[in-house]
């Protein structure tokens, strides 16, 4: 994984080596500071000597801005290739990848832990490297002018960059995995409570999930507390190992009888050289995190892509008709069949139902006409022609999907019909809402088509939803209309209101899932599902 990380550093070495280079200079130049200060109070003070410091201290943080900007342009650099190549995959994993895949799981790989490599790639590398660079180099240095500052100060060393790192590196790295793992929770709570919240309002059970939500968080917060407690041990040894190995280098040079021009020097650039060295004690928090944050957007980048939508080539016009024969299907790495040997035919202008209960494989029934798994030749065509062979695109360019949950945007209502198609007129849009009876609901508002969804949040019912999602799909042209559980959160009269503008207004390939019998009063024929298997009801 290291070497996988590290791989996209690459087409960046410049950069990288131009921030290790003027961290090096501007750690190095603190130092040089600490060093003449000694050097002037044990001597004597004169105005080129203050000049001097001065111009230091100016290149110095010049220096320290420089490596700053290059390194984190590395970063940001990589972050942004990262999120290409993540984007770029969920795209691809979409929609049968992604099926399987909890919602807040997803959020926090796209979102928090793409933010966490920084770590690796702008707090981690040059660190790193310039670490260990001045623990060698001060150490040379150090034991050139006094032998026992340059070992005193390796050994300091070697307990700060090396041994504290390893002080419980493995209880951080576990710490930060199960942080990660409550996070990921948090925001699935989160996303399921925001959309489910009709729901959980309706049934009274806000509080309870609320009360989930506020343990949850009070279980980060206490691993948070205990992560916390790991890194300010690691701090207080720190300090006390500085703090010792100061004044032992102070005795040692007091006793082997070295002039006050070499001790007070000495002693005031010892804590400066301890710096870039100290940047290592921190390392074995920020590598768990970023490791851990690498493993799982790895493992989404890792995950393989659906085969059917990398099968077929065909372009696809108009759907005339739907034949599915013998199929069977059963979900990827489960062992369970959820659809046995299912065979229909459906028409062009013919509007068919399957009716059945909850978990009768419905659904899954629908993913596969629209290629969202991969299935056996000879088992679903279109127009004669088999699924597989088809191009993905051009499939789903002719198919409109209502879900039982419509999906609108938070834009106006003129954009959540045209989906940014402005060759749609606003007669147009007129005509389709009247289609689904919204005409009146529309015109009151103040902006009327260009009214924000937002502004209507607490007004807008679900059937008024449902309809308005309904005008989209008749909108935009298509010549099959797959209905996935409509009309099973709706009242009788907007049940009724969708259903006819269906019946009358649609032209193309109508098929309908639903376990209301009253929704299929619309319906050519009829199956019934039942354990996978589907008979023809009338």
């Amino acid at each position: 994984m290291i070497k996988r990380m590290i791989s996209f550093v690459r087409p960046l070495i410049p950069a990288l080596c131009l921030s290790l280079l003027t961290g090096l200079a501007a750690e190095s130049l603190q130092v040089i500071v600490a060093w003449f200060t000694g050097i002037i109070i044990t001597t004597h003070f004169s105005w080129p000597d203050l000049w001097f410091i001065l111009i230091v201290i100016v290149i110095g943080g010049i220096c320290a801005f420089v490596e700053q900007y290059s390194g984190h342009y590395v970063a940001f650099k990589i972050l942004a290739t990262i999120r290409k190549l993540v984007y770029r995959k969920i795209q691809k994993l979409a929609p049968a990848g992604l099926d399987q895949k909890q919602s807040g799981d997803l959020l926090k790989t796209i979102g928090s832990d793409i933010e966490a490599m920084e770590i690796f790639y702008a707090h981690t590398i040059v660190p790193l490297f310039l670490g260990l660079i001045f623990l060698v180099g001060v150490s040379i240095i150090f034991a050139l002018i006094a032998p026992i500052a340059g070992l005193i100060y390796l050994i300091c060393g070697i307990l700060i960059g090396i041994g504290l790192p390893l002080f419980k590196a493995n209880k951080i790295a576990d710490k930060n995995s199960e942080l990660s793992k409550v996070q990921g929770q948090i925001q699935q709570d989160m996303f399921e409570a925001i959309r489910g919240r009709d729901i959980l309002i309706q049934l009274d059970a806000v509080s309870k999930k609320l009360a989930a939500v506020r343990s949850n968080y009070q279980e980060e917060a206490i691993v948070s507390q205990q992560v916390g407690l790991l890194n300010w041990q690691k701090g207080w040894l720190k300090l006390i190992i500085l703090i010792i190995s100061w004044i032992i280098t102070a005795a040692g040079l007091i006793s082997f009888n070295y002039p006050l021009a070499t001790v007070l020097p000495l002693l005031l650039a010892f804590p400066f050289a301890f710096k870039p060295v100290e940047a290592l004690a921190s390392l074995s928090d920020s590598l768990s995190k970023g490791f851990g944050a690498a493993k799982r957007v790895f493992a989404l980048l890792d995950t393989p892509e659906p085969k059917s939508q990398n099968s077929g080539t065909l372009q696809i016009e108009q759907i005339q008709d739907l034949k599915i024969q013998n199929l069977n299907f059963s979900y990827p790495n489960r062992d369970v069949e959820v659809l046995k040997d299912v065979s229909l035919t459906l028409k062009q202008g013919q509007i068919g139902g399957i009716i059945g209960p909850s978990g009768s494989g419905k659904s899954t029934l629908v993913k596969l006409i629209m290629e969202w798994y991969p299935v056996s030749e000879d088992t679903i065509s279109l127009n004669g022609t088999e699924l597989n062979k088809i191009d993905h695109n051009s499939l789903w360019s002719q198919i409109n999907y209502l879900t039982q949950e419509p999906q609108l945007f938070s834009d106006s209502i003129r954009q959540n019909l045209t989906l940014g198609d402005e060759t749609f007129c606003d007669s147009d849009l007129w005509n389709i809402l009247s289609e689904v009876q919204l005409t009146d609901l529309v015109k009151q508002l103040p902006k009327g088509l260009d009214e924000p969804l937002e502004a209507l949040d607490l007004e807008l019912s679900a059937g008024e939803a449902q309809r308005l999602a309904l005008a989209r799909a008749l909108l935009h042209p298509s010549s099959f209309l797959i209905l996935d559980e409509p009309t099973s959160n709706l009242d009788v009269l907007n049940e009724k209101i969708i259903l006819y503008a269906i019946k009358k207004h649609y032209q193309g390939m109508v098929l309908m899932i639903t376990h209301r019998e009253e929704s299929l009063s619309i319906c050519d024929v009829v199956w019934k599902i039942s354990n996978g298997q589907v008979k023809i009801s009338r």
